[in-house]
């Protein structure tokens, strides 16, 4: 599908640039609106922009810099309606169901393709088009998609452990093997530590997060995806796929593991704080963790990626994953003065300095523009950009999965197999039958 190759360049960029965590479920308004867009507002009362943000965690930046924005802006009221960390319902769905036309909608690429693809108008006339190669477009490649935040998952680390079970300045990509994973395990067990991993296993985190990565097996990940879908693949004789979770068993073991004993678990809080705080050294997550992390002032925290085999050469060993992982989509069914007014706020995210501000200083989110001089500051920010900057990258796989529903299917399936309840081969099963019914 000539969107999901879009997809794989917007993934693959090469400039410094937080599933936050965005689950969209099934509901919603899908009434038709086929009447053009009018304008319903006098010139003299200010146009109201309704604008969902999927990113709980900046719920508070967002709000502060919409006001800025209301403020150079008097004729413009920004709304912003953010959807809580670990909802399960997008804010859009439910504004949808009680009547309101929302402006400007914050969206998963996936989501805005699929789900959501009759919603937003064509943007490939902006401007800022120019300043980014991560503009989401569709099937017809039009751009339908302004990219908010470009963010990464990997094994994240605690760099001060990993330096002192090394001896030395630790370097995340040199550990590309399996071998060299149990090495490091072992050097940080040494040390005192008795668990190195701290890896909390709720199912959004093990279903569409960790459980995607085997995508980028191949260099464009829509190819896998679109033979899964066609039953052309048996995971069970899939060695990278067999790689990961062989890994995900590792890191999660009695033997490694601080939550070992009881695997499945709520163990979000605990797992972040302990490797925050330096009593274990790694778990599987992305830079939206950040907060959660920092528990010891002075400790800085990195990314490694995910070791499936021995080859040392496999891509999968030496690289992150990294993308676009929320787009804004404009509303067709909102009037022509809100479609206006909400190009001009995303103009001003991209140009204007106070916006510019916003995203990156602010927020702590890689800009997908590079026309914008402003570097992050926290420690998992910098891992991505400076992987991004030497090539050592793969795609967001999330973004080729419907990720909305892993973590209810997907993601439970996983946490058998980690409880010792299931065999890969069982995973291997469901999981090609999820492929092949996804829509």
């Amino acid at each position: 599908m000539n969107f999901m190759k879009t997809l794989k360049k917007t993934a693959m960029f090469g400039m410094a640039g937080a599933l936050a965590l965005s689950l969209a479920a099934c509901s919603g308004n899908t009434e038709e609106n086929t009447s053009e867009p009018t304008d319903s507002k006098s010139s003299d009362s200010p146009v109201t922009i309704i604008l969902t943000n999927s990113k709980g965690e900046i719920d508070t930046q967002f709000k502060e810099a919409a006001q800025t924005f209301m403020d150079a802006n008097p004729d413009i009221k920004v709304e912003v309606n953010t959807t809580a960390v670990g909802d399960t319902l997008n804010v859009f769905d439910k504004l949808t169901a009680s009547g309101k036309v929302v402006t400007l909608a914050m969206f998963e690429p996936y989501a805005a393709l699929n789900k959501y693809g009759d919603v937003g108008i064509d943007l490939s006339g902006e401007k800022w088009v120019e300043e980014t190669t991560s503009a989401l477009t569709n099937a017809e490649g039009q751009v339908v998609g302004f990219p908010f935040a470009v963010e990464g998952m990997g094994l994240v680390y605690n760099q001060k452990v990993l330096d002192t079970a090394v001896g030395g300045t630790f370097d995340p990509f040199t550990i590309n093997t399996v071998d060299k994973l149990k090495e490091v395990l072992g050097q940080v067990q040494a040390t005192g530590v008795e668990f190195p991993v701290a890896y909390q296993t709720e199912a959004w985190s093990v279903g569409n997060h960790y459980s995607s990565l085997f995508l980028n097996q191949v260099e464009d990940p829509a190819t896998l995806v679109n033979e899964l879908k066609a039953g052309e693949v048996e995971l069970a004789s899939n060695d990278v796929w067999n790689g990961y979770y062989d890994t995900l068993q590792l890191l999660t073991s009695k033997e490694y593991n601080q939550f070992g004993e009881r695997p499945i678990g709520q163990y979000y809080d605990a797992a972040h704080l302990a490797v925050g705080k330096g009593e274990s050294a790694f778990l599987f997550n992305g830079n939206w963790a950040y907060d959660s992390l920092k528990a010891v002032a002075g400790d800085t925290f990195g990314f490694m990626p995910v070791p499936v085999d021995n080859n040392a050469d496999n891509p999968v060993n030496n690289k992150i994953a990294v993308g676009p992982t929320q787009v804004f989509v404009i509303n067709k069914k909102a009037s022509e003065a809100e479609q206006v007014a909400a190009k001009k706020f995303l103009d001003w995210l991209v140009y204007d300095e106070a916006g510019q501000d916003f995203v990156v200083n602010k927020a702590q989110i890689i800009s997908a523009f590079k026309n914008n001089p402003n570097t992050v500051t926290n420690p998992l920010g910098i891992a991505i950009a400076d992987a991004i900057a030497n090539d050592r990258t793969m795609p967001f796989t999330t973004n080729y999965i419907n990720a909305a529903d892993w973590p209810t299917t997907v993601g439970p399936e996983v946490q058998k197999l980690i409880a010792g309840q299931a065999t890969k081969e069982d995973l291997a099963k469901f999981m090609e039958e999820s492929f092949k019914n996804q829509k």
